[in-house]
């Protein structure tokens, strides 16, 4: 969609998101959004057709609020399963999104990084929920330390993890702690085995990681 992304409300199991956009000319239209994961593919938000026109975003948002059933009616998570709640098990290539959000992690100095960079010319993935991505490649072990938050499995570290603001305005330059996205690399007996995403608050991912500026996306 094109415009200016001005704001977004998200279903609770993330697979459903209404986004409303500024157009060129100044007025604002809204679209649904579903998340879509096809074999050996990564998500995609796969678009509706576009709402009609509106005067401001709040007005757009109330429309949708009163069209979309998801949104009238608020939904328990104990009942929601979709497509992307059901891990496809098998594994894949790596998207190049995955793969951008991942090196830009790595692009912090830690112990053993050398042979982690080595692990990701070979990198293969295996989504496991929503925002859980399990990692497998050859290459040589590296040995790394726990960054400042410690991982609670056995011989498993945390040498880099990120973060960012989940809000729409990037530019207010206001950290919110309960908004905050954490972005964590695990590495498992020398191997790359998990990039592990999850919101500070518990609430769904406004920001999706794999769309957002990764200049926003800041380390500990």
């Amino acid at each position: 969609m094109s415009g200016k992304l001005t704001m977004r409300a998200v279903r609770d199991d993330n697979a459903r998101r209404v986004s409303v956009y500024l157009r060129p000319d100044g007025k604002y239209v809204y679209v649904e959004e579903v998340i879509s994961e096809w074999d050996d593919c990564p998500p995609s938000w796969l678009e509706g057709r576009p709402s009609g026109i509106f005067e401001s975003d709040q007005a757009a948002m109330a429309d949708a609020r009163l069209t979309i059933e998801w949104m009238r009616t608020p939904s328990d998570q104990d009942d929601c399963f979709t497509d992307v709640d059901a891990p496809l098990r098998n594994w894949r290539p790596i998207g190049v999104s995955e793969y951008a959000l991942i090196m830009h992690l790595l692009r912090e100095k830690f112990e053993g990084r050398a042979a982690i960079l080595e692990q990701m010319k070979s990198l293969e993935v295996m989504r496991v929920g929503r925002w859980i991505l399990m990692l497998w490649s050859e290459g040589p072990l590296a040995v790394v330390k726990e960054s400042d938050t410690p991982s609670r499995r056995p011989n498993d570290r945390i040498p880099v993890e990120g973060f960012y603001d989940d809000a729409i305005d990037g530019t207010a330059g206001l950290i919110r702690v309960g908004a905050l996205v954490r972005v964590a690399v695990h590495v498992t007996n020398g191997k790359l085995s998990e990039l592990e995403i999850y919101k500070e608050n518990g609430k769904p991912i406004v920001i999706d990681p794999y769309e957002i500026d990764l200049s926003r996306v800041h380390f500990y």
